[in-house]
């Protein structure tokens, strides 16, 4: 099977990514069957892309014909079987909890035929140990789009263990008929590209508030005055602390502990206080977005210092075989809003100035994941070659 030989798609959870995910396979002409385990959910999710393709016609990025097609190519099912029957290629994108995932994924091997992709959206995940004993294994794979699916670029495509080559080849084919940019990710690892690299920029940012250097608004207004859109504590608020610290959590048992969360997050998380969604967080969400006081600032920040623990990061993963230079680059800019990827921005710096400052913090804030790869040191200007 190829990619063009994908007739129908089923995608499992109506959410806000899967309801997402549905609209750009109907908007890339093929059939979307959208399960969910409740009517409310199924139908709150079809509204939602309802409202979207609305939107896209009024805007003329859509024709009249794809807009019909789309309506009528979407069928809402809350049975599992005949969501799945006769289709070529399954998402899922319920929860992240991974006994949930484990069960779905358990469901669909025994209502599937061995031939069928199935794909996981996990943001963080394993993918191999979502696929361990579970029958045909070779076809799951991950496929992690990223949020608003409808106009973000970005997809990436991960190999679990077990995952064959022409599962990862099907997949990666069929998001660029989606009208999407994927990239591979060749080694299953928490976090990925984007979540793996952005985690120490992370932990250096907690770090600054925890030792008192600065608060989260000061950050914030230093970011949103370099012409990020939104501040990273605002973000976290945005997407939820309680996400944030579990992925974090995931992470510090899987990689190292340096990636556990900040004190300042815990803290969040201890008073119920996780953003958007509470009301609270970092900053006061009752009455709409918060507003950021551009008149604060922080000196404690040096942009290039977060560049560098990117880099490094990013020579992590190619130390362990996860990604490429240029897949690293693309995927940053694409999936932040980074308008280069860290391969890219150090290209012309000198490598001691990087490595001795990458020392400096790991000594300022007592986090042995900033220490420099020893791709980094012995090998910075080939690695930078090879974007």
């Amino acid at each position: 099977m190829k990619a063009e030989d994908i007739r129908n798609i089923a995608v499992i959870g109506a959410g806000e990514m899967g309801h997402g995910i549905a609209q750009a396979a109907l908007m890339a002409g093929i059939p979307v069957n959208l399960y969910d385990t409740k009517e409310e959910y199924l139908d709150r999710g079809v509204q939602r892309i309802y409202n979207s393709l609305d939107k896209f016609l009024m805007k003329n990025k859509i024709t009249n014909q794809t807009y019909e097609f789309c309506k009528t190519s979407l069928n809402p099912t809350t049975n599992l079987e005949n969501a799945v029957r006769n289709v070529q290629f399954v998402i899922e994108a319920v929860p992240e909890v991974f006994e949930i995932k484990k069960d779905v994924f358990k469901k669909l091997a025994k209502s599937t035929s061995s031939n069928t992709i199935l794909a996981s959206n996990t943001s963080n995940m394993s993918i191999s140990e979502i696929a361990k004993e579970i029958e045909f294994s070779n076809r799951i794979v991950g496929v992690h789009f990223f949020n608003p699916v409808v106009l973000m670029k970005l997809v990436e495509v991960i190999r679990g263990e077990q995952s064959s080559d022409e599962a990862m080849e099907i997949s990666y084919d069929l998001c660029k008929r989606l009208d999407k940019v994927p990239v591979r990710v060749e080694k299953d690892s928490p976090g990925f590209i984007v979540n793996r690299i952005n985690a120490p920029a992370r932990v250096y940012l907690g770090s600054i508030v925890d030792n008192g250097y600065s608060t989260p608004e000061e950050i914030d207004s230093y970011f949103k005055k370099q012409g990020d859109p939104m501040g990273p504590f605002e973000l976290i608020d945005y997407v939820g602390a309680d996400t944030v610290y579990y992925s974090s959590i995931y992470r510090a048992d899987h990689l190292h502990p340096d990636f556990g969360p900040f004190k300042s997050l815990e803290e969040k998380i201890k008073n119920g206080e996780l953003g958007k969604k509470t009301g609270k967080g970092f900053y006061d969400w009752s009455q709409g977005r918060p507003t950021i006081d551009l008149t604060k600032n922080t000196d404690q920040i040096d942009r290039y210092d977060i560049q560098y623990i990117k880099l490094n990061e990013g020579c992590k993963l190619i130390e362990e075989g996860i990604a490429t230079a240029k897949d690293i680059d693309t995927a940053m800019v694409l999936g932040t809003s980074d308008k280069k990827g860290p391969f890219e921005t150090c290209k012309d710096f000198d490598a001691d100035i990087i490595i001795n400052r990458l020392n400096h913090l790991a000594d300022k804030y007592n986090k042995e994941i900033f220490r420099p790869t020893k791709l980094l040191e012995n090998n910075f200007k080939s690695i930078i070659n090879v974007t």
